[in-house]
């Protein structure tokens, strides 16, 4: 029994050691000058992390900013809506602070962390990007659902202002010009109003088409918003719809295009019966496996932005942070295996390549399994599975601080109520 004991000891031990090896030769400083990311024959790359931390944007920038110079990067996908991605590519164009700051406010009705600074200094860090870039530009769309209804409508009115004589469309302008309306999902006279748009739209459609502008986009804008009138709908398999849709629109399977979205939906394998979006990909042959890549952000010793607080008028007071649920590296709640990555950090931006040939991270489920004080973990989700069945790439981000309310601004200069959305 000692020896039986002494054998499965030694074991562990080794494969442990097997895997710093492994670590120390397939880890990359992102923070260094000379830094290039090491996978560029992709056709989609997605990065995703815990909401509410400030260096993944930071992180964000560099990966962006390194395919853009290695000549890999076309279109870029935020989590965002189509109406959403629009207008953020009309920023981009612009330079509009005004409609960024509406946008980013706009964004948290679906990452509701980061309607913050950040995400604003962000797109302005994007748009200069871009201007290194004026003959190739990073081009924007999205693909999400719809969970919030002042830019998709705004785009509604963009595309049909030729159109002089149509009743509901003026009750739509009317709406969209009130600065108390409540932009938000659950308006139930917001919802009526659009239904009535709609239904005009489809009785007079011979009438209206041609004076639409883009009669496709119009039509997918309309498609979109009557999932909301369900009693239920499926996320992940709208922006698997709404993505074919523009792959075909755009020609994006000649394109690189990069994806920054939250931890589930850049898996590359289901965790228990229910499919990712990238996991579609894959599974429905839209790409190639091995052109799929996933790159995980993992925090430590870091701070998320947790929750807005609002008063009962729905008026910003202040927010809240978290240091240890919602960083994933907590003694209550951690994954399993980021000791590793720790131990053989370069710096506070630590990129480790997962999926080489002789990657000890095929074997187990080490970064995807969840350990929780008195709770279950994940691992039945994961069974005979391994790590890189799901991820490629693992960032090890240290140190960050919290992502700040963009509400913060405002209060510093005093004009927070001309760009206040409301969100039910």
């Amino acid at each position: 029994m000692k020896k039986l004991v002494f054998i499965i000891f030694i074991s562990i031990n080794l494969f442990a050691q097997d895997k710093k090896a492994y670590l120390k030769e397939n880890r990359f400083d992102m923070l260094a000058s000379d830094f290039r990311f090491p996978k560029t024959d992709f056709d989609v790359i997605g990065f995703g992390a815990y909401h509410g931390s400030a260096k993944t944007y930071e992180v964000e920038k560099l990966i962006i900013n390194d395919l853009k110079r290695q000549g890999v990067l076309d279109y870029y996908f935020p989590e965002t809506n189509f109406s959403q991605a629009f207008y953020f590519q009309k920023y981009l164009e612009n330079g509009d602070e005004k409609l960024l700051k509406d946008l980013v406010l706009a964004f948290q009705s679906i990452v509701n962390q980061e309607g913050t600074i950040e995400t604003f200094n962000h797109w302005k860090n994007l748009r200069e990007l871009n201007k290194k870039y004026p003959q190739n530009p990073v081009q924007i769309l999205g693909c999400d659902v719809i969970n919030e209804y002042k830019f998709p409508i705004k785009h509604i009115l963009y595309l049909t202002e030729n159109i002089q004589n149509w009743e509901e469309r003026r009750y739509l302008e009317k709406i969209f010009l009130d600065e108390n309306t409540d932009f938000g999902i659950d308006n139930e006279s917001l919802e009526k109003q659009l239904k009535s748009f709609i239904e005009s739209y489809r009785r007079n459609k011979e009438t209206f088409e041609g004076e639409i502008k883009n009669i496709d986009d119009f039509h997918f804008i309309l498609k979109n918003i009557e999932y909301n009138f369900n009693d239920k709908r499926d996320r992940e398999q709208i922006i698997f719809d709404n993505y074919i849709y523009l792959k075909e629109k755009y020609q994006l399977g000649s394109k690189k295009q990069f994806f920054k979205y939250g931890f589930f939906h850049i898996q590359k394998a289901r965790e228990g019966d229910y499919p990712s979006f990238f996991t579609r990909l894959i599974e429905q042959d839209i790409y190639e496996r091995n052109k799929v890549v996933s790159v995980m952000g993992y925090l430590t010793k870091s701070k998320v932005l947790w929750h807005k607080i609002y008063d009962k008028q729905g008026s910003y007071k202040t927010y809240t942070i978290e240091k240890g649920y919602g960083i994933g590296d907590y003694w209550k709640e951690y994954f399993k295996g980021i000791g590793k990555l720790k131990k053989m950090k370069l710096s506070d931006i630590t990129l480790f390549r997962l999926n080489a040939e002789n990657s000890p991270y095929h074997r187990d489920v080490d970064l995807m399994e969840v350990k929780q004080l008195f709770k279950k973990s994940n691992k039945t989700e994961l069974k005979e599975k391994n790590t890189t069945d799901f991820i490629d790439f693992a960032v090890l981000i240290s140190h960050s601080e919290n992502q700040i309310p963009l509400e913060e601004m405002f209060k510093k200069i005093g004009d927070f109520q001309s760009y206040f959305i409301k969100f039910s």
